[in-house]
């Protein structure tokens, strides 16, 4: 949920801190894009009504541990429509020394 509002907001300095360099790249992009549409009723804001999330797996790829999670539940994306549900699995990573938390790496969206 963090992430999401930072992503509404357009906080990149916060988004620096939850992805990968690449995952930022590709999300900056976006952002870019979102920047140059017009935007009906000011900034975005989207609530999340349920989420859940269910560790696909976890692995040991020698300098991280890279892992996948799958998320699912219903979002509001506008103040006067009902929540509608998403699927994704998104792919994170942590660095074995320490040096970062858990990062996003990619995100695949199932629904």
């Amino acid at each position: 949920m963090t992430l999401q509002d930072a992503w509404d907001r357009a906080d990149v300095k916060s988004l620096r801190g939850m992805m990968t360099d690449e995952m930022m790249r590709e999300m900056g992009g976006q952002l870019a894009e979102r920047e140059r549409q017009p935007q009906a009723g000011g900034t975005q804001k989207t609530e999340v009504v349920l989420l859940e999330a269910q560790l696909l797996g976890i692995e040991d790829s020698g300098a991280d541990y890279p892992a996948s999670v799958e998320f699912s539940g219903m979002i509001r994306e506008e103040p006067s429509a009902g929540p509608s549900p998403f699927r994704e699995v998104w792919n994170m990573s942590k660095p074995k020394d320490g040096s970062a938390g858990w990062l996003v790496a990619g995100v695949q969206a199932l629904q």
